[in-house]
């Protein structure tokens, strides 16, 4: 088992460094749970962790409608 750095933020000042949030998690393999209200609501993780959780539980991502022209 591995462990995984994990970093706490509100989403509040997140809003402020997303791009530092990403950077983390993109070069560094670390994670960022976002928290609202003192409640642990989302996390920004590295793409190869995400994909592999989508793996491991046979579930696949499934694009989004996009806007219509």
């Amino acid at each position: 088992m591995t462990n995984r750095t994990e970093h706490e933020a509100r989403i509040a000042d997140v809003r402020n460094s997303f791009a530092d949030a990403v950077g983390r998690a993109r070069y560094s393999g670390e994670v960022t749970v976002l928290t609202s209200r003192g409640k642990r609501a989302a996390a920004i993780v590295p793409m190869d962790f995400y994909e592999r959780a989508l793996a491991a539980l046979g579930e696949t991502a499934v694009p989004a409608p996009g806007p219509t022209d």
